[in-house]
């Protein structure tokens, strides 16, 4: 549990640059539809003060003058996005070519998202006997959630057919439409690094809504796009990326999930991987850090760098972000706005 997880076990370097070659066509496929994308308002707080913000990667962006949310638009519709996401041959290549050692070394970090999943449980009070979790990946979390024993039912709501080994795992490719209809309940649910990808996020969690037993917990993870990583680096973060469509922040989050009638119990930026990634880009990029002499301070000692990271954890500046909230309040949601010309 205590395994040091590293920046090579997250995102492997023996496939990246295949990945970045196919992304680039699912980018041009993707615009080759662009006279059906629309231009919106916020995702996050529905305002309509968002500037462009830049291009990368072909797509254009806009931040949000009032929560800072960073958002793909003018972007693809829902369904565009789905088919494109449903298609995409960057990741299907990823999902085909993770290598078995890399599911290995990326163990602890499922191990510890189960750990923390059962410290929530224990501190609110809650004993789930079933569980959802939406886009399970490769079903890595399920599996380890499985072997611990504490739950009955583990529920996957996940486009791709998967051959898991642990029993008591169940497995809907579907889609949201199925779970609706099937007018099931949960005393939990789960969304690790999933709501980045999601045009309207407001649909997503009107259906965590009705899926949630009353008082459950919903604990979701997303990257922080105001974080110190995320910033420093800019377009050349592991974050911003072309499927990474909506892009929040501890505030934005916050804004958006108590729109929808959610309570934020917790919210953390428990990230390991900052100062290792800061690190890793100054070594291949020196000549940016040239301007950054405290920077440079801080990452050249072993000790401040580990100083460095704990304190972007503690105050919410990690790229890492983690929350746990309850749906009591009232369903204000509904379609991102458009943009007027």
């Amino acid at each position: 549990m205590n395994e040091k997880i590293a920046v090579r076990d997250i995102h492997a370097a023996g496939v990246a640059e295949e990945f970045d070659r196919l992304m680039q066509l699912d980018i041009d496929d993707l615009r080759a539809h662009e006279d059906a994308f629309v231009d919106t308002a916020c995702p996050a707080c529905h305002g309509d003060d968002v500037p462009h913000a830049f291009v990368h990667q072909s797509l254009s962006y806009r931040r949000c003058g009032h929560c800072e949310t960073l958002f793909v638009s003018p972007g693809p519709t829902e369904s565009l996005h789905l088919d494109f996401v449903r298609s995409s041959r960057a990741m299907e290549f990823w999902r085909e070519h993770l290598p078995a050692d890399m599911k290995r070394t990326r163990r602890p970090m499922y191990q510890e998202r189960v750990a923390y999943a059962r410290d929530v449980w224990a501190r609110m009070g809650v004993r789930p006997q079933t569980t959802l979790e939406f886009g399970a990946g490769n079903g890595e979390f399920a599996e380890e959630l499985a072997a611990t024993g504490v739950v009955e039912r583990i529920v996957l709501l996940e486009p791709q057919a998967l051959n898991l080994e642990q029993p008591g795992i169940e497995i809907m490719t579907e889609g949201f439409e199925a779970l609706e209809a099937a007018n099931r309940s949960f005393d939990a649910v789960f969304a690790w690094e999933l709501i980045e990808h999601l045009i309207e996020p407001d649909q997503f969690l009107r259906v965590v809504r009705q899926v949630l037993k009353p008082g459950a917990p919903f604990i979701l993870s997303t990257p922080n796009e105001r974080s110190v990583e995320t910033r420093r680096l800019g377009t050349d973060s592991s974050n911003i990326l072309f499927d990474h469509v909506r892009l929040y922040n501890p505030a934005s989050i916050s804004t958006l999930l108590e729109r929808n009638g959610f309570r934020v119990v917790e919210l953390c930026t428990p990230g390991k991987l900052d100062v290792a990634r800061l690190q890793g880009y100054r070594a291949e990029h020196p000549d940016l850090f040239g301007d950054d002499p405290c920077l440079n301070l801080i990452l050249s000692d072993e000790q401040a760098s580990a100083a460095f990271q704990t304190f972007l954890q503690q105050n919410l500046l990690s790229s890492h972000m983690r929350v746990v909230a309850v749906a009591d309040g009232e369903w204000r949601g509904g379609k991102t706005p458009l943009l007027r010309s």
